[in-house]
């Protein structure tokens, strides 16, 4: 189903990146960036992208976009709550009281939660 997560702050900056299946190259990201350049504000990014290979299926929570990486045609509905549960999970595990900090450089430990 998903092959990888990117955990990306509004800079365009890649944090945090899961695989699963198969290691997926972060330019596929460079799709995403494009949708976001086109967007008129971050939160109206179109949240299923089609590209020649894959899809990419994300949300944005508190200044985070989590994009998933999927190879074969799923119910976007799924993804986007898995999204959202891993999103809530990050908060109340991770970053309790400054979940939205993400944006700068930090040393982050308990990547074991995905």
């Amino acid at each position: 189903m998903i092959h990888s997560l990117f955990l990306i702050n509004c800079s365009g900056d890649i944090f945090l990146e899961k695989h699963w299946k198969s290691v997926v190259s972060q330019s596929v990201c460079d799709y995403f960036f494009e949708a976001q350049e086109k967007a008129a504000d971050v939160e109206n990014v179109p949240p299923v992208i089609s590209t020649p290979h894959h899809y990419l299926i994300s949300i944005y929570r508190d200044k985070l976009f989590f994009v998933s990486v999927i190879q074969t045609e799923v119910p976007p509905l799924f993804v986007i709550e898995f999204l959202h549960r891993v999103a809530d999970t990050f908060q109340e595990t991770v970053m309790p009281s400054t979940y939205s900090s993400l944006n700068g450089p930090k040393i982050f430990i308990g990547y074991a939660v995905f």
